[in-house]
């Protein structure tokens, strides 16, 4: 059996898209990742984001911020499925 976590993926594909520099990424659609998204954007770490759809899938896509030698979202911890994002 394969468990999932779509925090940790989230949380995943926004840090490769800015390790690529890539200016935005689209993720799959929940109340709670949008939540994440709106922390996220209140606390600097992203430029914005928008909810999307595509045909019947709704994504989530994340516009990414750059400042010069710093990467807002580094790594990721988990204690007790609370996230900190440094």
């Amino acid at each position: 059996m394969m468990t999932t976590d779509p925090i940790a993926d989230m949380l995943t594909r926004i840090r490769n898209a800015l390790e690529a520099r890539h200016p935005k990424v689209d993720v799959p659609a929940s109340r709670l990742k949008n939540d994440i998204a709106r922390i996220l954007k209140d606390e600097g770490y992203i430029a914005n984001y928008k909810l999307t759809e595509e045909g019947t899938q709704k994504s989530i896509r994340i516009y990414l911020k750059y400042t010069p030698g710093n990467m807002p979202v580094s790594q990721r911890a988990r204690t007790d499925r609370i996230y900190y994002v440094t």
